[in-house]
């Protein structure tokens, strides 16, 4: 009966081993313990690999981006500082601090998800995609549904179970990992990454989520049950995504869903002689994108690759059947095209008319 006793007790304290260490300050030296503040970091350093070409692009290549699209990336970037610090502030011990700063994180927390809700929204209301989009309008809208639902799931739920230290700071490990999609997208030489859609969640999950399972396996030898709960509905949400990408009944779903929302584009129809004064090479070099006519059709080719089928709203205004991509032609004094304006979901840009 002793032996039981004892075999029972020993199983109680290796289940409650990282508790021990997590609220023990001593254990502050191990390197274990600074595995939240590791992650955390990691999480701004993907987000500079991803978004750090997006910007250099931006200021190099004169894109104009939206005002609340910059206020959207101030507010991410403040949300993943106040992760790095909070994992420190606990990995410190210094508890007292850490919980007075997660009353403002909370405030920050619905600052991120409002502004995720707009960012997702606001393009589309305004620019009209049309039904079958090539530029992945609708599928992006998947990775940011899912992120509009996790986050606060694994953000409310860490919240209500602040006072088990073991399951907090994993469901708040969670709700930043999921809005790590977007810059991991954007890490162009990662390999595959463009080819197959399962690979954007492969690299996240290896990337983010194994090394939180290897932690629990170094540190408590089992994997904990949030651990097993967060990957388990992140995957699931993964595997929606994947299957729903690209089919035309969910682009069909969300453009009906949108339709009373957005502006209706009429088309209209132009003469030759209408259409004659816009044709040619812009950009700063020829070839950067041309406006010509082929089979009767009026097409925008992009660096003499890729070409899209336009149709007008008014003389000087244009859409493109199957993107997301709005054209302004501006006249100079004289009445000559002078410059075009490309009017995308979070970028404006213009191209100069080359003689």
């Amino acid at each position: 009966m002793f032996g039981c006793f004892k075999t029972n007790l020993k199983i109680k304290i290796m289940h409650n081993l990282e508790e021990v260490i997590g609220n023990n300050t001593k254990a502050k030296s191990r390197p274990a313990h600074y595995f939240f503040v590791w992650m955390a970091s990691t999480f701004i350093i993907l987000t500079l690999m991803g978004f750090g070409f997006d910007y250099l692009i931006i200021s190099t290549q004169g894109f104009t981006v939206h005002w609340f699209s910059q206020l959207h990336g101030l507010i991410m970037a403040s949300w993943l500082l106040i992760m790095l610090t909070q994992t420190i502030l606990a990995a410190k011990g210094n508890f007292k601090l850490h919980q007075q700063l997660g009353f403002f994180s909370i405030g920050l927390a619905i600052l991120v998800w409002l502004t995720m809700c707009i960012v997702t929204v606001r393009p589309i209301i305004a620019n009209s995609p049309p039904v079958f989009t090539l530029d992945g309008t609708w599928d992006i809208m998947l990775i940011s549904l899912c992120q509009i639902i996790l986050f606060p799931l694994f953000f409310i739920w860490g919240i209500l179970v602040r006072k088990k230290a073991v399951m907090h700071k994993r469901l708040l490990l969670f709700s930043t990992l999921v809005l790590l999609q977007a810059a991991v997208d954007r890490i162009i030489f990662l390999p595959g990454l463009q080819d197959a859609t399962f690979a954007r969640f492969l690299y996240l999950d290896i990337i983010l989520i194994v090394p939180l399972f290897i932690y629990d396996f170094v540190t408590i030898k089992r994997f904990h049950k949030i651990t097993i709960a967060g990957a388990t509905i992140i995957i699931i949400a993964q595997a929606a995504i994947i299957t729903a990408w690209g089919t035309p009944v969910w682009h069909k779903f969300c453009f009906d869903a949108f339709s009373p929302f957005t502006e209706k584009v009429v088309e209209v129809k132009l003469s030759d002689a209408q259409i004659e004064p816009l044709l040619g090479n812009y950009g700063q070099k020829k070839g950067d994108l041309t406006i010509f006519k082929e089979g009767g059709k009026l097409y925008l080719k992009l660096h003499d690759v890729h070409k899209f089928e336009m149709g007008a709203i008014s003389e000087n205004e244009f859409f493109l059947r199957t993107m997301t991509w709005k054209v302004s032609f501006i006249k100079g004094p004289d009445g000559k095209v002078i410059k075009l304006i490309n009017k995308q979901p979070h970028v404006i840009w213009e191209s100069a008319r080359l003689k």
